[in-house]
């Protein structure tokens, strides 16, 4: 699955261009950040604010969408995965930016996998800026209650206006779709906005997405561990499966069952 990021900035010729732009890249969605206008008769959701967006723009459909009472993000799922398209203005104070910070945290916390993406305003060394501020700080403490990693590499900025530039716009995704080569990069391409575009890539694969994906899947608690339950389970005879992942699957049952 490929998906398209970028921060428009109201701008029409943006606008224009990202109409262009989906075009010759083909990707299935997009999640844009300060939209200039909404297009109708599309596959397109935002926020309470009309500031973040996901836009289908592919074959693949909505499964389900979450915008009715949520402002700063964006949330559908695609293909089993849910997508969070965010905007937290730099106008937001450390107060409200930690109160979007947890409001997405706890939606994120309710889906597996997951992919977090848009612009945090935010600034932290761990993604490529000089220094972490106090919204960089906050915003890398939220995650930690996620399991997700950040795609984000070199040193390439984001945002550019006049001399000034930083990397603002972020791309988060649960550990078990961050395999193999995502591909990830901020494009070389006019955009005729003060951001530049992001091109990334998801494996639709359910197999890649981890053990957490497998239908009626149990993890075993070590501190819970009984060995009674075990030797029960052992005492039914020998296991006769022949390859590891019948073995395994013959022994969790028994496990389950005494």
């Amino acid at each position: 699955m490929k998906i398209l990021q970028l921060n428009i900035n109201h701008c029409e010729a943006a606008h224009d261009l990202l109409l262009q732009t989906v075009r010759e890249l083909g990707p299935d969605l997009v999640l844009i950040a300060e939209p200039y206008k909404c297009l109708k008769g599309k596959l397109w959701e935002t926020d309470t604010t009309t500031r973040a967006v996901i836009w289908s723009c592919g074959k693949l459909p909505f499964q389900s969408v979450v915008n009715n009472c949520n402002a700063g993000f964006v949330a559908v799922s695609v293909d089993g995965v849910r997508f969070y398209s965010c905007y937290a203005p730099p106008s937001l104070s450390i107060v409200d930016f930690t109160d979007f910070l947890d409001r997405l945290t706890e939606n994120a916390k309710q889906h597996h996998p997951v992919a977090i993406a848009g612009d945090f305003n935010s600034w932290a060394v761990d993604w490529g800026s000089k220094l972490t501020n106090a919204r960089g700080k906050a915003l890398l403490e939220a995650f930690t209650a996620l399991d997700v990693v950040l795609l984000n590499s070199g040193d390439t900025p984001t945002y550019t206006k006049g001399d000034a530039s930083s990397i603002v716009d972020l791309t988060f995704v649960s550990s078990s779709l961050a395999r193999g080569n995502l591909n990830w990069k901020v494009l070389d391409i006019y955009t005729a906005s003060d951001h530049n575009a992001i091109l990334w890539e998801i494996s639709n694969d359910q197999d890649t997405r981890g053990t957490s994906r497998l239908p009626n899947h149990i993890r075993w608690r070590v501190k819970s561990f009984d060995a009674g339950t075990l030797t029960t389970a052992l005492d039914n005879g020998p296991i006769t499966a022949g390859c590891a992942e019948d073995q395994t699957e013959e022994l969790m049952k028994r496990v389950t069952e005494a």
